[in-house]
C-alpha cells in the first residue's frame, strides 16, 4: 500500500471531523466515542476538541504530503 494514500485518508478524515464539529452534526455526536467526550467536556467543549483534532489531522497530512515534514525522521 502506498504511504501517500494513508496521508490523503488522514486529510479526508480530518476535514470530515472538522466540518462535523463546526456544523454540529447530530449523527457524529451520537457516536459512542463522541458521547464520552461530551460527558467529559460538555457539547461545546467536545466540538472545540474535535475541531482542533480534525485541523491537526488535516494539517499534519498536508505537511507530510507537501514534503515539509519528513515522516522518516520522526521515527
Amino acid at each position: 500500500m502506498n504511504k501517500d494514500i494513508l496521508f490523503y485518508l488522514m486529510i479526508g478524515v480530518g476535514v470530515l471531523i472538522f466540518i462535523a464539529s463546526l456544523t454540529n452534526w447530530e449523527w457524529f455526536f451520537k457516536q459512542r466515542r463522541a458521547q464520552s467526550m461530551i460527558k467529559l467536556m460538555g457539547r461545546n467543549g467536545a466540538r472545540i476538541f474535535y475541531a482542533i483534532l480534525g485541523a491537526f489531522f488535516a494539517g499534519f497530512g498536508w505537511l507530510v504530503l507537501s514534503g515539509q515534514i519528513d515522516i522518516a525522521s520522526l521515527f
